[in-house]
């Protein structure tokens, strides 16, 4: 097998990172907040201009309440509380606002544009994130919210709020399909999850089966030689004890995976070389290469060989799906000192990718698997674009002598 020059060990700077949500949470967030600035300040514009033509002796008192109403729905929009406590504040601005316009009897042809949008926005994340229990209260008042804002204006059509009721509907249908995504993605990382540690549980069987079936041999062996009877009994209470242990763990076994196909020997390094081989036979257009340091798999325990197995797979196959247009694919299985690094890098456009690439976003679910298995056995593993373009899945595991 060639051997290739090695990268150097990650480092914070070029390690690959998981894509963090929150990042991209706050960056949705800014654009939303520039657009309701944007709005306030038009509808400033508009409504002062209405209250120097109006007509009305409180005119300019009623656009006011209006505008500052907008602001400080807008406002509940920020972060700077739980999101049912930034909900209840907008219903209760926007209510005060139109419950004070009605009763003195001022009607603004503007309806608060800034103030509705917020709402609206307000709407979709509680019908999204907030619990039923609290999102059916506070949907229902900022429904509200949003369709008494025609009713400010004497002059309103009956077709503008019936418009407003639409939106309404929408927005509130955009929040309930996120919402049943958010479960249906959560149910199925949960699936993902326990079909790993169904199959950690076999592979924990093969593990302890060697292993005690060779002591209870080694105790069997060492009974029939004995001649103090008290020490042959004591090697024989081993033997039975370590058959009960065995037979146990079947039946355990068995009990887990009743629903499951049979499971196939387990892999080892000879196999992930035929994983990388295979690859490269259905990517002819592709240069794949593996580079394995002498020594990686020296003292390796049967466990963390099928772990690296498993995580070279994965890669491969998320390489497969989501950088179909890669032209170099590297595969890195690195040792230094008590850890394995497991690198399996490509160069394809992360921003041309068919679909999401990590754990946290709605992709597939074999990284979910594959980092289940890495922190089982106390490793990490982190997948994202790095330095120079490409993507790259790296697993850190510990090495158990």
């Amino acid at each position: 097998m060639a051997q290739l020059p090695l990268p150097p060990l990650p480092s914070p700077r070029t390690a690959p990172a998981v894509l963090r949500a929150p990042r991209q949470a706050l960056r949705g967030r800014g654009w939303l907040l520039a657009v309701l600035g944007g709005l306030w300040m038009i509808e400033g514009r508009v409504l002062s201009r209405g209250a120097a033509y109006s007509s009305s002796p409180g005119g300019h008192h009623a656009h006011l309440v209006v505008w500052v109403a907008g602001l400080l729905v807008a406002a509940c929009v920020l972060p700077w509380a739980q999101l049912a406590a930034r909900a209840a504040a907008a219903v209760a601005v926007s209510w005060a606002a139109t419950g004070y316009l009605l009763v003195a009897g001022q009607h603004v042809p503007a309806w608060g544009i800034t103030e509705s949008a917020a709402l609206l926005v307000m709407l979709g994340v509680v019908a999204w994130r907030t619990p039923v229990r609290t999102a059916v209260p506070l949907g229902t008042g900022l429904a509200v919210g949003v369709l008494a804002a025609p009713v400010r204006d004497a002059e309103a059509l009956s077709a503008t709020v019936v418009a407003y009721a639409l939106v309404v509907a929408v927005v509130t249908a955009a929040g309930l399909c996120l919402r049943h995504r958010d479960v249906e993605r959560a149910r199925a990382v949960a699936a993902a999850r326990e079909a790993e540690r169904l199959e950690l549980a076999g592979e924990l069987h093969d593990f302890v089966a060697h292993h005690v079936a060779a002591m209870t041999l080694l105790a069997k062996a060492t009974g029939s030689l004995a001649r103090d009877e008290r020490v042959a009994a004591s090697l024989r209470d081993i033997q039975e004890a370590g058959d009960e242990a065995m037979t146990s763990a079947r039946r355990l076994l068995k009990v887990l995976q009743q629903d499951r196909a049979r499971r196939g020997p387990l892999p080892g390094l000879e196999r992930t070389a035929e994983l990388v081989d295979g690859f490269r036979e259905g990517h002819p257009g592709a240069r794949v290469t593996l580079s394995v340091e002498p020594g990686f798999d020296a003292g390796l325990a049967p466990e963390l060989a099928a772990s690296v197995h498993r995580i070279v797979g994965e890669g491969l196959a998320n390489a497969d799906r989501h950088s179909p247009d890669a032209s170099a694919v590297e595969v890195t299985l690195r040792r230094s000192g008590e850890r394995l690094f497991v690198s399996v890098r490509d160069d394809g456009d992360p921003a041309h990718a068919s679909g999401p690439r990590t754990p946290q976003d709605g992709g597939g679910l074999g990284l979910v698997g594959i980092a289940e298995r890495a922190d089982a056995i106390g490793g990490s593993l982190t997948a994202g674009p790095v330095a120079g373009g490409g993507w790259e899945v790296l697993a850190v595991l510990p090495v158990r002598q």
